[in-house]
């Protein structure tokens, strides 16, 4: 098994506090026992939602919000891309493509802050996306994926 350097190693994903609730309801990640229906809750884990959030942001060219302005708390550390190499790449691009400075991926705590930022304006399109029909949220976010994407 090929190993991988995680420069994300023992920093954190934050999320500001007023997306917590929706963290629990849109991911199957559960801490109280009870289970999910996929229908109701797309995203296998935390992690998952916030990429989404970062990659809509960035596909729809949003300006990074100013997190500070925020409270906020860790959904997890950033080991979990150990699991999930590909990301590592594709967070170093974005910043990259967001600063226009390629020295940026020296700095893996100056990266996640950026995708933290991303991530947050990123989840308030998703959140509409979600919620945009009475239907369950995985098709509502199905249909406007597609839509964003065929243009």
């Amino acid at each position: 098994m090929q190993r991988y350097h995680n420069p994300f190693q023992g920093i954190d994903i934050s999320v500001p506090v007023e997306f917590k609730d929706d963290y629990l309801r849109y991911c199957q990640t559960k801490t109280d026992g009870t289970k999910t229906i996929i229908d109701q809750s797309p995203f296998p884990r935390m992690v998952d939602m916030w990429f989404l959030a970062i990659c809509l942001a960035t596909k729809l060219n949003l300006d990074p919000a100013d997190i500070s302005k925020y409270e906020t708390y860790k959904i997890i550390e950033g080991s979990i891309f150990s699991s999930d190499p590909w990301r590592i790449n594709a967070l170093i691009l974005i910043a990259i493509s967001k600063t226009e400075d390629v020295e940026i991926v020296t700095q893996p705590r100056k990266i996640m802050t950026l995708v933290n930022s991303l991530a947050v304006t990123g989840m308030k399109e998703l959140l509409n996306m979600l919620k945009d029909s009475d239907d369950d949220p995985i098709w509502n976010l199905s249909e406007s994926l597609d839509s964003l994407f065929r243009g």
